[in-house]
């Protein structure tokens, strides 16, 4: 998934389209994120007359990411997003300006490993009991 948690994204279609916000939260498995602001829907809680109270409580629904799109930090305009590889650092770039929006993976050489030695294990014979008839 191309948007992450913190990004500033646009609504594209539906009862919010054209309002901005932060990502707030990104579920990668049902393909959804949760922007600040938008999507907004009102729940209402029934109390039990002793501890808690009855309210209307404003609750922030998780949307499809198909309905959002990146808004450059950089040029200010709303773009796909692009992944480019140099040698080992991956970073994020705006397809329109072509500015780096956020350096993604930034890979260390590790240090020559010494080769794993296998331990020797032992393994004990068992011998089954024959049974008298």
């Amino acid at each position: 998934m191309k948007i992450k948690k913190g990004d500033t994204v646009k609504v594209l279609y539906g009862k919010d389209a054209g309002k901005q916000g932060r990502v707030v939260a990104v579920d990668i498995k049902k393909n959804h994120v949760v922007v600040e602001g938008v999507n907004i829907y009102k729940k209402h809680v029934k109390g039990d007359g002793r501890t808690r109270t009855s309210e209307i409580l404003n609750i922030t629904k998780p949307m499809d990411v198909s309905k959002v799109i990146l808004i450059c930090n950089s040029c200010g305009k709303s773009t796909r997003v692009g992944v480019k590889r140099e040698g080992e650092v991956v970073s994020r770039i705006c397809k329109k300006c072509g500015k780096t929006i956020e350096i993604v993976k930034e890979v260390e050489k590790k240090e020559e490993e010494k080769p794993k030695t296998k331990k020797k294990t032992t393994t004990k014979k068992v011998t089954k009991k024959k049974e008298s008839k």
